[in-house]
């Protein structure tokens, strides 16, 4: 029997519910974090090995970037690597995956398959989100089926060649991520329940005195933390606290959280 390995990155539940269907369809399929729930790799030798994270200014997100490069994948040079990028508007993912390919390569790797999968857009602090959740949910789960055929299949695609201009983009958003937190704002409705520590995918929340999450400057602007607050007490600035608030349907908080080894075992 083979095996697989899925390797996941998310904030409000995307990209693991991408990873999850096609974790469905493989024999032996294990799924793993790329943020703080497992800072290396599995020393094993795999099947196939999965790269499912979200879009950030058109290219991934640091903590892949550095997961990937603070790892050896030496003992899977023969595996079949592949990677499903979920982003709000595929148009607007055009180094998501060249940037991957390229990490990759720099390792002795080959990056076989790569696809963008259009999901339900949630960065609150730019918009407004649409009422679509639940078309919106039905729509890429028809969209992914075509990406799990070839994943099974092991099929080839050359993908996406890097776009100078959005691989710019997306490399000044990674020089200023990290204290883009500095702007976030906790009110009198925080009911100190400590979801927001165990959903963050980098580990970058804390606790003061008073009970109430403090920020640690090494955020992804993953929004993880706003949107799974159920009192939304968390906001940017002035501009999430109407906005709504988004996790994938089909999977909740303590998903995330256990994700990030910070769950207690039932993924429910």
């Amino acid at each position: 029997m083979s095996k697989n390995l899925i390797l996941v990155f998310t904030g409000t539940g995307n990209s693991l519910w991408a990873a999850k269907e096609i974790a469905k369809e493989l024999e032996e399929c294990q799924i793993s974090s790329m943020g703080c729930g497992s800072a290396y790799l599995p020393q094993e030798c795999y099947d196939s090995i999965g790269f499912i994270y979200p879009t950030y200014a058109g290219g991934i997100p640091r903590q892949v970037e550095k997961f990937i490069l603070q790892n050896d994948f030496q003992s899977n040079k023969n595996t079949y690597f592949y990677a499903i990028a979920t982003c709000g508007k595929v148009s607007r993912a055009q180094n998501a995956i060249s940037q991957l390919r390229h990490l990759l390569t720099r390792k002795g790797l080959i990056l076989h398959y790569g696809e963008r999968l259009d999901m339900y857009s949630n960065y609150v602090i730019k918009y407004e989100m649409r009422t679509t959740v639940q078309e919106e949910a039905l729509q890429s789960a028809q969209d992914i089926k075509p990406m799990i055929e070839s994943i099974i299949n092991h099929r080839s695609n050359t993908g996406n060649t890097l776009l100078t201009p959005r691989h710019l983009t997306s490399v000044g958003f990674k020089l200023i991520v990290r204290s883009l937190d500095k702007n976030y704002n906790v009110s009198a409705a925080c009911i100190k329940c400590g979801i927001c520590q165990k959903v963050c995918p980098v580990n970058n929340i804390s606790f003061g005195t008073d009970g109430k999450p403090s920020f640690r400057h090494h955020c992804e602007q993953c929004l993880a933390c706003i949107h799974s607050c159920p009192s939304q007490a968390i906001n940017y600035k002035d501009k999430t606290q109407t906005g709504g608030r988004y996790l994938h349907p089909s999977v909740s908080w303590k998903e995330l959280a256990e994700l990030n080894g910070q769950g207690d075992g039932t993924g429910v």
